[in-house]
């Protein structure tokens, strides 16, 4: 039994996250822009601090991942129907 993919649901999860990056940006630049000199140079100097390789945080999440294979597995699909 295959359940399938519903096209406009995958299209609008699709254009949903573009919107949360492009939240998450302009938060970000709206925060870093409110920054006193001051915090932004302890920020700066904790950098090395911060281990950002951190191994632990899986990148992509686990749930995107699942998503872009299924988003593959159906574009190879519909390619083949073409």
């Amino acid at each position: 039994m295959s359940l399938g993919l519903n096209e406009a649901a995958v299209k609008r999860w699709l254009q949903d996250q573009q919107a949360a990056r492009q939240k998450v940006q302009e938060e970000r630049v709206r925060f870093l822009l409110n920054l006193t000199s001051e915090d932004a140079l302890r920020l700066y100097l904790a950098l090395p601090q911060a281990n950002t390789g951190r191994k632990d945080a899986p990148e992509p999440s686990p749930l995107l991942w699942v998503m872009r294979q299924a988003l593959a597995r159906y574009r190879r699909v519909k390619a083949r129907k073409r």
